[in-house]
């Protein structure tokens, strides 16, 4: 390759890096993807942009940082993202995708009693945001305006509901039993959900506080507003203090 070559490749490349669809890439794209192959590179560049926000906002990173931190030429991100703001829905499909893959577990263990089903995905949602704290705070920060964007809001609409219409069943389930009391649905899912988001979200003032001290708060918290007390005590599923003959309600309750 001569001087001339190289000249015209290292100015070409900020262009192709920068170019949303590169011709050659949106050549490709047009034959038949394979699945497989697609979920498993979009999860790599998923857990690369978990890393990449761990160290600099989203605004500040490239293209060209997160396709080498995935372990991809910088122009081949575009076989499996549109453009860099695909990120964001990403980050959100592949949180709550690891959240919705431990429901059915969560609901066999706890068959019968709402209330502790409730409590473990409460600690299964806190789980997955502690292991991609940084990418869901910039998630939770980016959101709203996503929602707003014609081209994601579908996308956006949809890790909304997957997400917060499994607490919501959840509770819903709890009310028509008479063991989980509150008055307005939508209310007390975003109430839950902040509390867990809190974790990431009040990382500064948290600074000291270890996961475990967090959980035991949070969960006190939801056990003391929505499952009741009884002569002003209330027992905990989440620490394994007892709970109240009165609140097992005959659906499972732990015992004394």
């Amino acid at each position: 390759m001569n001087v001339h070559s190289v000249r015209l490749v290292t100015e070409f490349l900020p262009f192709a890096i920068v170019n949303p669809m590169p011709r050659a890439v949106e050549a490709i794209r047009t034959t038949a993807p394979d699945e497989k192959l697609v979920r498993a590179r979009r999860r790599q560049i998923f857990l690369a942009a978990c890393r990449v926000l761990a160290r600099k906002s989203f605004h500040e990173a490239s293209v060209k940082e997160l396709a080498l931190e995935a372990g991809l030429a910088a122009g081949s991100i575009y076989l499996y993202l549109d453009s860099k703001d695909e990120i964001i829905p990403l980050i959100g499909e592949s949180m709550v995708a690891e959240f919705v893959e431990m429901l059915p577990a969560i609901r066999e263990r706890n068959v019968g009693d709402p209330r502790r089903e409730l409590i473990e995905v409460m600690r299964a949602i806190l789980d997955v945001i502690d292991r991609y704290r940084e990418a869901f705070n910039v998630l939770h920060h980016e959101a709203r305006y996503y929602e707003r964007r014609p081209q994601y809001r579908s996308a956006m609409k949809k890790i909304g509901s997957d997400y917060l219409g499994a607490v919501a069943e959840i509770i819903e389930r709890g009310r028509r039993l008479g063991v989980i009391h509150f008055e307005d649905a939508r209310s007390a899912v975003h109430a839950i959900h902040m509390l867990c988001a809190g974790w990431a979200m009040g990382a500064n003032n948290l600074k000291g506080t270890d996961k475990e001290t967090y959980w035991r708060e949070i969960a006190a918290i939801v056990e003391g507003r929505f499952f009741g007390s009884v002569n002003g005590a209330s027992g905990s599923f989440s620490t394994g203090r007892a709970v109240p003959e009165a609140l097992k309600g005959g659906h499972g309750g732990p015992p004394h």
